[in-house]
């Protein structure tokens, strides 16, 4: 973990590194375009949230993703932008801007699997008030921001119990743990998967992500280590610990600079 800066008053040579072309902006959705709300169901984007993405993707060689722990369908209906990629699922399957639909070759095989431990968490969990399991078809969210906090060390235990059953892997995010297939995807395979596809990898690019979650350092840390001209910011308090390069304090602030980037681009 480094020590990030505040992102605003921007840096002298931040906005050189994103001019480039193309300009591949990616972004976390819940905590960071939308306030985290108590269900995964009541959060939203605000509209001028909403504006502000949609203008930054109608820029000449700008590329915007959404890259979230939501299954990919549900981050799309969620932002409701045209002409953006979706990186749903941490990175396990996407929607291109044309709406096809993939999932990661490594994902796909354990689609029964995830079903299983899906049936095997609902009534496990069924007697503890407050938790939530997310059924994202790919992955599993088991949320407990809702619950008692003395029950979470009991709900970690059942959650892991099941995983180790089904061969899966448990991550921990923000008041959530999820439930997800044995392999290396995630979302920094992601990122950089899609920064390849689209040149943001080039000489002249720029790169930008940004994300509130524990979940968001995978990206933070792939692209630091391997494009450090990316920017990488956190939506954090200035005593969160994160490998990114710079904090924003909420997700108004992310939208007034995305706001900022439009104008940047014009």
């Amino acid at each position: 973990m480094t020590t990030a800066r505040p992102l605003l008053p921007l840096e002298p040579g931040v906005a050189t590194r994103l001019s480039g072309s193309p300009f591949i902006v990616m972004l976390d959705v819940d905590g960071t375009l939308a306030p985290i709300a108590p269900r995964p169901e009541d959060a939203g984007v605000p509209p001028e949230t909403h504006r502000a993405v949609a203008n930054l993707a109608s820029r000449p060689e700008v590329f915007v993703a959404l890259v979230s722990g939501r299954a990919a369908p549900d981050a799309k209906r969620m932002v409701g932008v045209s002409n953006v990629w979706v990186l749903g699922n941490h990175g396990a399957e996407s929607i291109t801007p044309s709406g096809e639909e993939q999932v990661d070759p490594l994902v796909a095989p354990y689609e029964t699997v995830m079903a299983t431990a899906r049936t095997a968490l609902g009534p496990l969990t069924a007697s503890l008030p407050g938790v939530i399991v997310e059924d994202k078809r790919w992955t599993l969210s088991v949320h407990f921001r809702q619950a008692d906090q003395e029950l979470v060390p009991r709900l970690r235990s059942t959650v892991d119990a099941v995983a180790a059953q089904n061969g899966l892997r448990v991550h921990e995010g923000k008041m959530v743990f999820e439930v997800r297939p044995p392999v290396r995807v995630d979302k920094g395979t992601a990122v950089m998967g899609l920064a390849d596809r689209l040149g943001g990898l080039d000489e002249g690019a720029s790169l930008l992500f940004i994300g509130d979650d524990r979940t968001d350092e995978d990206a933070f840390r792939l692209l630091r280590h391997r494009v450090p001209r990316a920017v990488t910011i956190r939506v954090a308090d200035e005593m969160a610990e994160t490998t990114a390069e710079f904090l924003a304090d909420d997700p108004p602030a992310v939208r007034r600079f995305l706001e900022f980037l439009t104008v940047l681009r014009q």
